[in-house]
């Protein structure tokens, strides 16, 4: 089976919030609060059941960040040379760097004819928003989450051994099938997953790029996938991974307080009771990536960030439309799945709705945190 060939699709969503004026608080390390709370907004029930994930890193400095390089001409016979030594078989194998971005994949026999095509088949899917990692999903496959998640892990870090990965959406792909006689030509389910890049233990939340509705480039597009991997796993024998990396170059300044949980949930909740956010998947005290201005001495910088995965809708009166439905699971529509990104040292938190060409920018009062460096 050929991964790379499958129908693919993601969950995605998109973000909102709202500037808030609060007495900072030191951001502690270790903490896996859970915000369990009901609310009524617009006749609806938002149920929130989110663990807050906090590192246990005290210190969150700034960081100076650029994108992964090209490997080198002799990088790539070297890793290629690697990767060959540990499948010598017929299995089809792929190594590329093209772009900034690693591809890894390898499939141990050909795929059905049929399978890419959309319009005969259908690969019943669903998001794995709470889980057992000792525990196999994926239908037909005894593979575990953990199991998953480790060969992720081990092929990038064949090539770069400190680079590390955290899960943050795993989708659980059935069997593909006809869609008309429902015969299925596939023998395993398999896992589609979303990683952050950890930098120094913490992960890579969100990027600027990814909080808004309108006005996205191409660049936006490139630059808000710096710092991921997306992976789709099988078996040992049937893999495919995308790895796009950020390097630090500089450690920056320190701030000597963060805004704690209980102070930036208000700002969620506000957006909850406004109709705007209907659902929260992951909560994070991470690292936010912005853009810094022309003729600062780096252009990209980790700031220490409040990152709230959301489903988000434009008005109080729009119904998320659920353009499938499968199983336990649920796909929205592109813009529903985004972050909402709250600076942990300012408060300033991303607007989906603002096109304005300073809306990537560190804040204002965060530059005094770079621009001494």
């Amino acid at each position: 089976m050929n991964i790379s060939c499958f129908c693919r699709r993601y969950i995605i969503i998109l973000i909102c919030s709202i500037l808030c004026v609060a007495t900072p608080m030191t951001a502690k390390g270790g903490n896996a609060e859970k915000w369990e709370s009901e609310y009524k907004a617009y006749g609806r029930n938002i149920n929130v059941s989110v663990t807050i994930s906090v590192s246990d890193k005290e210190i969150m400095p700034f960081l100076a960040i650029n994108p992964m390089q090209e490997l080198s001409t002799d990088d790539m016979n070297k890793f290629k040379k690697i990767f060959d030594d540990l499948n010598q078989t017929d299995d089809s194998f792929t190594f590329v760097n093209k772009a900034n971005r690693i591809s890894i994949g390898y499939s141990d026999h050909k795929s059905h004819p049929d399978i890419s095509d959309a319009d005969k088949v259908t690969t019943p899917a669903w998001s794995l928003l709470a889980y057992d990692g000792d525990t196999a999903y994926a239908e037909n496959n005894l593979l575990t989450v953990n199991e998953a998640e480790d060969i992720i892990q081990k092929n990038i870090q064949m090539i770069f051994s400190s680079v590390v990965f955290q899960p943050r959406d795993i989708i659980v792909n059935d069997r593909t099938k006809y869609r008309k006689t429902d015969k299925q030509i596939t023998d395993k389910g398999y896992y589609e997953i979303n990683s952050m890049q950890m930098i120094d233990e913490i992960p890579i939340a969100a990027s600027i790029h990814q909080a808004y509705r309108f006005g996205q480039t191409k660049r936006d597009a490139v630059v808000g996938n710096y710092g991921s991997a997306h992976s789709w796993v099988t078996d040992q024998k049937n893999f495919e991974g995308n790895y796009i990396l950020w390097n630090k170059t500089a450690e920056l300044g320190i701030p000597n307080q963060l805004l704690s949980f209980d102070v930036i949930k208000p700002i969620i909740e506000e957006l909850i009771m406004k109709g705007n956010v209907r659902n929260i998947y992951h909560a994070y005290l991470g690292y936010a990536q912005y853009d810094l201005p022309e003729g600062s001495k780096y252009e990209y910088v980790l700031a220490p960030a409040w990152v709230f995965w959301v489903d988000w809708v434009d008005t109080a009166s729009e119904e998320i439309d659920r353009d499938a439905q499968n199983g336990n699971g649920l796909y929205t529509e592109w813009y529903y799945y985004k972050p909402i990104i709250i600076n942990a040292v300012s408060g300033e938190t991303t607007d989906p709705l603002n096109e304005s060409e300073s809306r990537m920018l560190l804040p204002a009062p965060c530059m005094k945190y770079v621009e001494d460096y």
